[in-house]
């Protein structure tokens, strides 16, 4: 009985989330590319096939939804639930329209949600190296969609060219020098998916602030100083309206604020056990 309780929660939280959605206007991106069809070029190709399956309140309900459901699997109070969901990252891909709910939604429900995730791959791709099931499934589900569409990755050449980066200022890629960083955080992220997709930022070839979207459930695993600096530092992004483009490169500094919260309010934990153990084994 209280399992089913429990989803009946569930199901009445999703109702309720999708009430909103009816509420909330339909962005700029939902509609005059996504809710058309038109999608640009550097969009995975299986993407304009998802997005013909589900209305604009839906996408609400399920970006609330994937946030509150990877937040309470981390912890169950609700405040780091809040503020994941009134983190700048999050507004912002509602105020535009975006589908980046979708990708999270995908994250939770790994290793089936390979092709959401994969959507936009440019922070879920590392996630995917948490563990064996998710690469397989990520080899797996590449194979089949070069095999559909071709080469498609090429596609992402396009945002390393200079005619990019002079449209889309806010793109705070760091590429390729961000792998000075990167690479060893990703060798003290393994296992976790919210180190990967923190540490994999400083070297993914295009990364807009709001991608952050992904990470901010992570909130919940923080302690509070850590959660309410982290939470903060997701608004300082827009510090680009008074000092220029140079500010949305505070989303870097988020990406470093989130992995190093993470890694000292759980991984440190666990070095820390594992060495007294030693320290211990030793001394008997």
């Amino acid at each position: 009985p209280s399992s089913t309780l429990k989803w009946i929660a569930w199901a009445g939280l999703f109702f309720l989330l999708y009430l909103v959605g009816l509420l909330i206007p339909e962005g700029f991106d939902w509609t005059h590319h996504f809710s058309t069809g038109s999608l640009h070029t550097i969009w995975t190709p299986w993407t304009r096939y998802v997005v013909k399956i589900v209305n604009w309140p839906l996408v609400v309900a399920l970006t609330f939804f994937a946030i509150i459901v990877r937040s309470y699997r981390y912890n169950k109070s609700p405040i780091p639930m809040a503020l994941a969901i009134l983190s700048l990252p999050t507004i912002w891909v509602l105020f535009m329209g975006n589908i980046d709910g979708l990708v999270l939604l995908g994250l939770i429900c790994m290793p089936w949600g390979v092709p959401l995730a994969s959507m936009k791959p440019q922070l879920a791709a590392f996630a995917l190296l948490a563990s064996k099931k998710s690469i397989l499934a990520g080899i797996l589900w590449g194979l089949i969609t070069v095999l559909i569409w071709g080469l498609w990755p090429l596609n992402f050449q396009l945002t390393l060219t200079q005619g990019w980066k002079a449209e889309w200022v806010q793109d705070i890629s760091l590429f390729p020098w961000g792998a000075i960083l990167a690479l060893p955080l990703l060798w003290f992220s393994r296992g976790d998916e919210d180190l990967l997709m923190a540490a994999g930022s400083f070297i993914t070839p295009h990364l807009f602030p709001y991608h952050f979207i992904l990470l901010m459930p992570a909130l919940a695993r923080l302690k509070p100083a850590w959660m309410v600096a982290a939470w903060l530092v997701s608004w300082t992004p827009l510090i680009a309206n008074w000092v220029g483009p140079i500010g949305w490169r505070m989303g870097n500094l988020l990406a470093a604020v989130m992995w190093a919260g993470i890694f000292f309010s759980t991984r440190q934990v666990k070095f820390r056990s594992i060495f007294r153990k030693s320290i211990s084994e030793k001394s008997t």
